[in-house]
């Protein structure tokens, strides 16, 4: 376990936990968290269980101090909330982040840290801390926004979350801005504390799907990703999540978002979109739907079939392109 002096004492780091009835784990995950772990934000989304018990108890058994009383670098806090979802629990954890810093409470308690890095790290302990290091260096050591897992080894994940994982990979890389993405579903990232002060928190996503959400989002203002190698941790836990429901549901948010990003990139040209991109695009984009609508409204005609197929594959091309520049850009050119 990495202590303080591994790290520069200039780099604060912050976990928020998002827990929902987590009792089964709770007190294991807690108990690992390294000590250069700076705070703990402990999100309770209105559990019904001993979660927030057993998260008090190991907080005090691994001597981190309760927020108010923090008279040295291992702190703690817990929030409670009613049950709105685990995307409400993260952003519940970063608007507190915030009004402490507002508050000047971020640099009272922590006088020596003058940079923060934020990891979301879910409470049920299939996120592994030790490799907290590997998600925040290419934070620490190049101009990166926010950094998410890739998980390896796959072989415990049921095959339905498998199958939905893969169809979902496919969805972000067109819609999201960030063509090269993989496991877009997993929660363990971090997050650079200045990207947390230009975001805009009038939308949110509350439940599950709030990590394509952030990245979608993110992308389309954007912010630049860097994806690292992690372990994949099956326990006994059982999952919340209703692939059925769920599934649906995040590919009708992809389809608007994708429009949303279009609009924005193509149409009305923010973010610095050069005049003859935004035509083409739009030019080809537009007809390439309309003859789409046409083979399946009116004659079959396989030529408008073609058409179309050709329109969006030119349209993929140039997306890329236009991301590919985006991504060389020392700043983010869209942030609301």
């Amino acid at each position: 376990m990495k202590t303080r002096q591994a790290m520069s004492d200039e780099l604060g780091l912050a976990i928020i936990m998002p827990a929902h009835n987590e009792a089964q784990m709770v007190k294991n995950t807690i108990h690992s968290l390294p000590a250069i772990v700076d705070l703990v934000i402990f999100i309770n989304d209105g559990s019904t269980d001993s979660t927030q018990i057993l998260a008090e108890e190991a907080f005090i058994e691994t001597e981190r101090i309760e927020l108010t009383n923090c008279n040295n670098n291992k702190s703690f806090v817990i929030i409670n909330q009613k049950n709105l979802g685990v995307g409400s629990a993260v952003f519940s954890g970063m608007e507190f982040l915030l009004n402490l810093e507002k508050a000047d409470l971020l640099n009272s308690k922590f006088s020596q840290r003058e940079k923060w890095i934020i990891i979301i790290m879910d409470a049920d302990g299939q996120m592994n801390p030790g490799e907290i290091n590997k998600l925040i260096s290419p934070i620490k050591n190049k101009s990166i926004d926010h950094v998410k897992g890739k998980r390896i080894g796959l072989k415990g994940m049921p095959k339905s979350r498998k199958i939905g994982s893969f169809l979902l990979t496919i969805l972000m890389r067109f819609a999201s801005g960030y063509n090269k993405i993989n496991d877009p579903q997993c929660g363990y990232r971090a997050i650079d504390f200045e990207m947390i002060k230009k975001w805009d928190f009038k939308n949110k996503w509350n439940g599950f799907g709030y990590t394509n959400w952030w990245l979608l989002e993110s992308g389309r203002r954007g912010f630049k990703l860097d994806e690292v190698e992690i372990e994949s941790i099956y326990n006994e836990s059982k999952s919340k999540l209703k692939i059925h429901v769920f599934l649906p549901k995040v590919s009708i948010l992809i389809f608007k978002k994708l429009w949303k990003r279009g609009v924005d990139w193509y149409v009305l040209g923010r973010g610095g979109t050069n005049y003859l991109t935004r035509f083409m695009m739009s030019f080809l984009w537009f007809t390439s739907i309309f003859s789409i609508v046409t083979f399946l409204v009116t004659s079959y005609h396989f030529g408008t079939l073609f058409y179309s197929i050709l329109g969006l594959t030119l349209c993929k091309f140039i997306d890329n392109h236009e991301i590919e520049k985006r991504s060389k850009l020392n700043f983010s050119p869209l942030i609301n």
